[in-house]
């Protein structure tokens, strides 16, 4: 259970599929969360009038600009899903409103009030950590200590060691509270692919149920989202007089007969096919990119070495009928391998059959 619930034990890949996991399930707050804060900083074009004592004409430049970069990252939105990409461009538009910021106090004649604006900005950081990795939260906030440094050039804060004093343990207050959301978000990551593997595996066999063909349609149809000029094969498959087996030798014994064949299907076909327990004793296989030529030697291939194996209860045979998937509800090509299967019945078990119309 350690290995699911630490970051350390999983793989490149499945970091990375982590990670998009957690922007997309914070996108839509961090996208509502950056529009306030860039209406924020257009607001507070009012206080710099209040600081003037009149229409502040010298910040209204750097106050509306915040405008551009806020819609160059709203077309990356609208285009990219990439999460490495996405949160950089989160920190980059926030990191703007900093210069903007700076721009802004430079011009103003009273600048006792940037303290209160590294306020403002730690909360926006703390909020936009929600959806990007430790590593890159930490990094960017820390970036805004070097922006003060950077600032101070121009700015000549009176009380330069107070901003220090103040933000450098926000920063680590706020990268610390990230940590631990990563974490909080990892237990919730685990617990939901455990609960989703649950739903498309079948307990016994750890193959795939029926559920798997749903992940495998177009949304709300019972059409394969396969490409339409890809081959597809399907093959079904049932043990002969498997039903004996139970009767003679008891349930448990075919439960041990059914593990023993899913096991054999694993070892029988590709990496990109699906084994799905179809029934009590079938067994149906989706082969994407595989014509029926092909699929029909797969098949004799388990055929073979389901006979020729020893499965620690009692010999069986199967009897697999193949036909090719043409488009359409997919339960059409299912009933047309149903149907090779049960003519492979009534040839004498233990064999294949491909499915024609004639």
């Amino acid at each position: 259970m350690e290995e699911k619930t630490n970051l350390k034990y999983f793989s490149k890949n499945e970091k990375r599929k982590f990670f998009q996991s957690k922007y997309d399930y914070y996108r839509s707050f961090n996208r509502g969360m950056l529009l306030i804060a860039v209406a924020a900083y257009l607001s507070f074009f009012f206080t710099d009038c209040g600081i003037f004592g009149r229409f502040a004409y010298e910040t209204l430049i750097p106050r509306c600009i915040v405008i551009v970069p806020f819609l160059i990252f709203r077309i990356m939105e609208s285009k990219i899903k990439d999460y490495r990409i996405m949160v950089v461009a989160y920190y980059a538009l926030i990191h703007s409103i900093i210069w903007l910021t700076d721009w802004s106090t430079y011009l103003l004649p009273d600048r006792q009030y940037a303290m209160s604006g590294m306020i403002i900005m730690n909360l926006i950081f703390a909020c936009a950590g929600f959806a990007a990795p430790f590593w890159y939260s930490t990094v960017a906030h820390a970036l805004m200590i070097a922006d003060i440094a950077i600032a101070n050039l121009f700015l000549h804060y009176n009380n330069l060691h107070m901003m220090f004093l103040f933000n450098v343990p926000c920063v680590i207050a706020i990268c610390m509270m990230h940590y631990l959301m990563q974490n909080a978000y990892l237990e919730q990551y685990t617990t939901k692919n455990m609960l989703q593997k649950m739903a498309l595996l079948d307990q016994l066999t750890e193959v795939d149920n029926r559920n798997r063909l749903r992940e495998i349609c177009r949304p709300s149809t019972s059409e394969f989202s396969f490409s339409s000029d890809m081959d597809v094969s399907v093959l079904l498959m049932d043990i002969d007089y498997f039903k004996q087996v139970n009767d003679e030798l008891g349930h448990e014994a075919g439960d041990k007969v059914l593990v023993h064949l899913a096991k054999q299907l694993k070892t029988c076909v590709r990496a990109a096919d699906y084994i799905i327990r179809w029934g009590g004793e079938e067994f149906l296989i989706l082969m994407p990119g595989c014509g029926t030529e092909r699929a029909v030697d797969i098949a004799e291939e388990i055929r073979k070495k389901t006979e020729g194996s020893d499965n620690g209860v009692c010999k069986i045979t199967i009897s697999v009928g193949v036909a090719a998937y043409k488009g359409g509800d997919y339960h059409e090509v299912i009933k047309n391998a149903d149907e090779a299967m049960y003519q492979a019945k009534r040839n004498g078990r233990n064999q294949v059959v491909l499915y024609s119309e004639n």
